[in-house]
């Protein structure tokens, strides 16, 4: 894991990703940004004009970004030893989920999400099938 130099200002791992067919402006998107700043369990905001236009704005993460929080979480089991466990708190679409030494990711189907991006970086498959994989992960709540 990276370390932070003292007074170094760190940099969110993610832009904004708007889409539809409203166009908002800076202001808007900076305002948008202190949002998912201040709340980060808010997925996501649909702007709507009174003209019947709307678009969804949500926070866009670049490929592979849950490597990282998978790679902290080694981190974490490998630098103290006596930790067994680290709860993954949920949201309400999501229930806790527990990493462990054994599958130390932060989602349910780490194991899963990451043989699908280790097969796109491979070229095994496509952008767009990884995407519909993931996207069948990620519709049930089981």
């Amino acid at each position: 894991m990276n370390a932070m130099k003292p007074g170094a200002l760190r940099q969110r791992p993610w832009g904004l990703l708007v889409t539809g067919d409203l166009a908002p402006n800076a202001e808007v998107l900076d305002e948008v940004e202190s949002i998912f700043e201040l709340n980060p369990s808010i997925p996501g905001l649909e702007l709507r004009a009174d003209d019947g236009r709307a678009c969804f704005v949500t926070r866009d993460y670049p490929s592979g970004h849950t490597a990282g929080v998978d790679d902290a979480l080694e981190v974490i089991f490998a630098e103290q030893p006596e930790i067994a466990e680290i709860a993954v708190l949920g949201q309400e679409v999501r229930p806790v989920h527990t990493a462990t030494r054994d599958a130390p990711y932060w989602h349910r189907d780490g194991k899963a999400i990451a043989d699908i991006s280790e097969k796109m970086e491979a070229g095994e498959i496509t952008p767009s099938e990884a995407i519909d994989m993931l996207k069948s992960l990620f519709e049930t709540d089981r």
